[in-house]
């Protein structure tokens, strides 16, 4: 370091209460010496940026986590709503209510497991530094319902194309092959990632995010995002250029049904969009926190409300 310069680092990572971004700096004075702090007469390092927001960190990440577990509460709520709905009305009885109820349930089951994630093992430093199996085991069905989430929808969308593209209104499916897409596939990245994380990541109950083995679970669930908006917008272009005069009806009806699917698409994708590019600096990561957890954690509460609330059927 040259004389009469003021040396910069980032902050060291081992501190817990030290942010990485922040800078640290030293002194060398002009006649080439390190700065000496005048009350205890030794070479000084300035560390005081690193820990300036603690306090405004921890009030974040508590506004951060009553958000999520209020969004998931919310989404239960809904959820349950909209699934007692479709089960006392006889007349919602269809094919593609059923393909509903077993989105809504999958989005329950990920709703209760997060909160129980959120309050008994990611609220608790204990737990964490035990790591029990038990707490792996619930990142592995965390995963794997976050995976069921994204590939009921892709059923849904499937199950629209091939009603309107394929076999045009046909209301009967063999639902079989859903169940396997829906319940069944995600099973496969969830274990092809716990068997990867067990021995390439092997993190404290696996709760880190700083690993690029969660793209095998976020693979998967991006392709069946793609996939379905190619069948959504397929599906808008057959309604409007071929079906329109023939079956006019029911092209207005299924065009309702089609414009909630692809609505809900873009808006449960977008977190997968933003998940890579976390941005740097206090504020403008502030509000990427904000905007990630309201994207993740309040997703049954829209899927409830466009499916179930805002469906011309129910009302």
């Amino acid at each position: 370091v040259a004389a009469g310069t003021v040396s910069v680092q980032h902050c060291p990572d081992y501190f817990q209460d030290f942010n990485p971004s922040e800078k640290v700096t030293k002194i060398c004075d002009p006649s080439g010496n390190w700065f000496r702090h005048p009350e205890s007469n030794r070479t000084w390092t300035n560390y005081t940026q690193c820990n300036i927001y603690t306090h405004e960190k921890v009030k974040t990440a508590l506004n951060l986590y009553y958000l999520a577990i209020i969004g998931h509460g919310l989404s239960i709520a809904s959820l349950l709503i909209s699934l007692g709905i479709f089960f006392y009305f006889k007349s919602l009885s269809c094919q593609r209510i059923t393909l509903h109820k077993n989105l809504f349930f999958s989005f329950v089951c990920n709703s209760v497991v997060t909160i129980i994630s959120l309050t008994a093992i990611a609220n608790n430093q204990e737990l964490v530094a035990a790591n029990p199996v038990s707490c792996k085991v619930s990142m592995f069905i965390y995963l794997y319902l976050m995976g069921c989430n994204y590939f009921w929808m892709l059923c849904e969308g499937i199950y629209l194309h091939t009603l309107i593209v394929v076999a045009v209104f046909a209301e009967k499916q063999h639902l079989m092959w859903y169940y396997l897409l829906g319940w069944g596939f995600p099973l496969i990245p969830a274990c092809i990632h716990a068997v990867a994380r067990s021995l390439y990541y092997n993190d404290n109950c696996w709760i880190s995010s700083d690993t690029h083995l969660l793209y095998i679970i976020h693979g998967p669930i991006c392709a069946a995002l793609l996939v379905n908006l190619f069948f959504l917008l397929n599906i808008v272009r057959v309604l409007i250029t071929k079906l329109k005069d023939t079956h006019k009806a029911e092209s207005n009806l299924y065009m309702k049904a089609v414009r909630a699917t692809l609505i809900l698409v873009p808006l449960l994708g977008i977190e997968f969009v933003l998940f890579p590019w976390r941005p740097e600096g206090r504020i403008t990561e502030e509000v990427y926190e904000y905007v990630m957890h309201i994207l993740m954690h309040y997703q049954g509460l829209l899927v409830a409300t466009i499916f179930c609330f805002f469906n011309g059927e129910v009302k």
